[in-house]
């Protein structure tokens, strides 16, 4: 009996997989659940009895029985994204690596409702290179991810490719997600009118989203975008505000998560744990809306409350300590015609080592404030009714300012020096052929003013502290989707 069962689930799936919508989208229904109206008199038992029916006729080879109809249904719809890139990254040149083609996402979204105000949500995404490793080092070279640097704790292994995966300024995923394992997103969400509650794993809703602001991977991403795009684990409930003809006035949302995903972003390695774990008792709280005043304008701010790591006084170390994570970010964007938009951020983030880990460690107990912006345009015409065409231009200035920065500063190590600014610009060239694939090329012209930080240049020998010629970055991407 449990292999026929095993089987008509078999065939029911590849039925599914099979069946499209007369819109071109990809379902699969989840099996009909049987409907009792006021008037209708069946008992339980009598449904079991009718599902016992059903399956000894699919026991005979009758596959057209009850239980197996594949009917038009929101149970559950499948999404297929996947974005893939051949690029130069002058940033791990470092034993020939610069160049590489890569998968950068290949996410499988499945979502559907349970009631008409109960629905789901779960992305599911095998590329995860998003997480530093630790660095086994390299002569002449500072890497802030080698083991060697934590002056207590319990060993850590070193991994070969940590040289690749340091920080923001030296890594090799193309995708900006922080993820925990294969799953991206999965999140319930109860729905009512105006309010929303979501609960689980989700995106938080921080800014412009990388590719909302015309970019494709993280190698010309502006690093503001990388800094926001974060998904961690809580609750949030969300108000819609709208207006007399239905459309969207505003939005306001209020979360709480774990926050943790972004530890590695000021050098909290905290012994390279998993970086879903929660190591701070204090959740982080996120306060964002969007407004859209007028036609073709979208006004949106967050703010962020919240710490990461924790402070260890068994083991005082730097790269396991506790920091700031707070955050003000304020976005506009604006579309006065269907071919032009211009967009911009103002990003100020407060990071640093706590003053109770600072004077644990002996260290200087003021924050690192690390502002910053940038600013782009996206302008793309039709070229036929399946083509379109464009290019989307950012400028980013934002502050080197972190806590590893402030650190070598006061210990007067590799030149460091606090107020330094990275700068980028960065170009794009796209083509949308049809409603599912888009091609582009983008180039990433890269000021970094200490790359020897990161492993990228080096600290000893003849080339000590050369200036950052090394991080630029350009490519080709194809990014295609699935309705």
């Amino acid at each position: 009996m449990i292999q026929h069962a095993r089987r008509a689930a078999a065939i029911l799936i590849l039925v599914s997989l099979a069946s499209t919508s007369s819109a071109g989208q990809l379902r699969i229904a989840a099996v009909a659940e049987p409907r009792i109206s006021s008037t209708d008199r069946t008992t339980p038992r009598d449904l079991i009895r009718a599902s016992h029916g059903a399956t000894h006729k699919q026991d005979e080879g009758n596959q057209t029985g009850e239980g197996l109809a594949v009917p038009e249904s929101d149970r559950l719809r499948i999404k297929i994204r996947m974005m893939a890139a051949l690029f130069n990254d002058g940033a791990i040149s470092s034993l020939g690596f610069e160049q590489q083609g890569r998968l950068g996402y290949a996410i499988i979204e499945l979502a559907g409702k349970a009631t008409d105000r109960l629905s789901y949500f779960v992305e599911i995404n095998p590329v995860n290179e998003t997480r530093p490793l630790p660095s086994c080092g390299e002569e002449f070279f500072f890497y802030p991810n080698d083991p060697r640097n934590f002056q207590a704790g319990p060993n850590v292994s070193c991994e070969p490719d940590g040289r690749l995966r340091v920080d923001d300024y030296r890594f090799l995923a193309l995708d900006l997600i922080p993820q925990q394992g294969p799953l991206r997103q999965a999140y319930l969400q109860y729905r009512s009118g105006r309010y929303a509650i979501r609960f689980g794993r989700f995106i938080v809703p921080t800014g412009f989203g990388w590719e909302e602001a015309g970019s494709f991977t993280s190698k010309d991403a502006t690093h503001i975008q990388r800094i926001n795009a974060h998904a961690s684990f809580g609750g949030m409930i969300t108000l819609t505000g709208r207006r007399a003809d239905g459309s969207v006035l505003g939005t306001v949302n209020v979360a709480a998560i774990l926050g943790e995903g972004n530890r590695n972003r000021d050098y909290t390695y905290f012994y390279f744990a998993d970086a879903s774990l929660d190591t701070n008792s204090a959740l982080t709280t996120i306060v964002s809306g969007s407004l859209q005043p007028a036609r073709g304008l979208e006004l949106r701010a967050a703010y962020q409350f919240g710490y990461t790591g924790s402070k260890v006084e068994r083991l005082p170390n730097f790269y396991a300590s506790k920091r700031h994570d707070k955050a003000l970010v304020f976005s506009g964007r604006y579309q006065p015609t269907p071919y032009l938009k211009v967009f911009g951020e103002y990003a100020r983030y407060t990071w640093g080592l706590t003053a109770t880990s600072a004077r644990l460690l002996g260290l200087n107990e003021d924050p690192v404030v690390k502002p910053g912006y940038y600013a782009g345009f996206d302008l793309g015409v039709p070229i036929t009714p399946s083509v379109r065409v464009g290019t989307v231009v950012t400028r980013e200035e934002l502050t080197r300012d972190d806590s590893l920065v402030k650190l070598m500063s006061e210990q007067g190590r590799f030149q460091a020096a606090l107020g330094k600014h990275e700068r980028s610009v960065v170009a794009r060239v796209y083509a949308d052929l049809g409603r599912y694939v888009t091609v582009a090329l983008f180039r990433n012209d890269l000021s970094n003013p200490f790359p020897w930080l990161s492993g990228i240049t080096p600290v000893g020998g003849p080339r000590a502290f050369q200036p950052d010629r090394g991080s630029n970055k350009y490519g080709l991407v194809v990014r295609f989707h699935v309705p």
